[in-house]
């Protein structure tokens, strides 16, 4: 089965949190999300990869979109946040001032996450997720980690520079002894569009 099928037919397996609460990385996500966000001029955002809408309630809810691949996720996500829009992702991804990613890239390998930064029409990129990659593993879902200068170096490639970056310990696994010698934080990474050739 390929990765596409896989979060397409799987259900929410991998989607909700599992035996950990709602928020198994033991802050206020949402809260958190809103901090960095809030300074961000936008008028629209996409979350991407949203599942069953977790952050949604991060966002002013005139702006949001989230667009997933997993229809039973979508689908829970309208019906538990109906004021909030949300959309099965197509190919063609919708531009917005301001993309959001959370736990998303590290399940897309380089060259998909390439595709997708080609196709991402956007002023600033949030991406959030915990950095390694010795977190790398085969598998269903697979995971592709990154390191922070892997980060910088692919999103310079398609003119978005680092802006600013925080980090938080996801309690779930920093609490845990089968993770030591592992990172276990949380990334946020503020990425700002500047093009090369700004029009004078």
């Amino acid at each position: 089965m390929d990765r596409e099928n896989f979060w397409q037919t799987d259900g929410l397996q991998h989607i909700h949190p599992q035996g950990f609460g709602e928020f198994p990385e033991g802050f206020d996500l949402v809260s958190e999300v809103k901090e960095i966000v809030k300074e961000i001029p936008h008028t629209r955002v996409v979350d991407f990869g949203c599942g069953y809408g977790r952050l949604c309630e991060s966002f002013e809810t005139e702006k949001y979109l989230g667009v997933d691949i997993n229809p039973q996720a979508i689908e829970e996500a309208k019906s538990k946040f109906s004021q909030y829009k949300f959309e099965i992702a197509e190919k063609g991804i919708k531009g917005a001032d301001l993309f959001f990613a959370y736990t998303v890239f590290l399940h897309l390998n380089d060259s998909e996450v390439d595709e997708v930064l080609r196709n991402m029409r956007c002023k600033w990129l949030v991406v959030g997720e915990i950095l390694g990659k010795e977190w790398r593993r085969d598998g269903l879902p697979p995971v592709f980690n990154r390191n922070l200068e892997d980060y910088v170096k692919l999103m310079r490639s398609h003119d978005l520079i680092l802006h600013r970056h925080t980090k938080k310990p996801y309690m779930r696994y920093a609490s845990s002894p089968w993770y030591q010698g592992k990172n276990t934080d949380v990334s946020f990474l503020v990425f700002k569009k500047c093009l090369r050739n700004p029009l004078v």
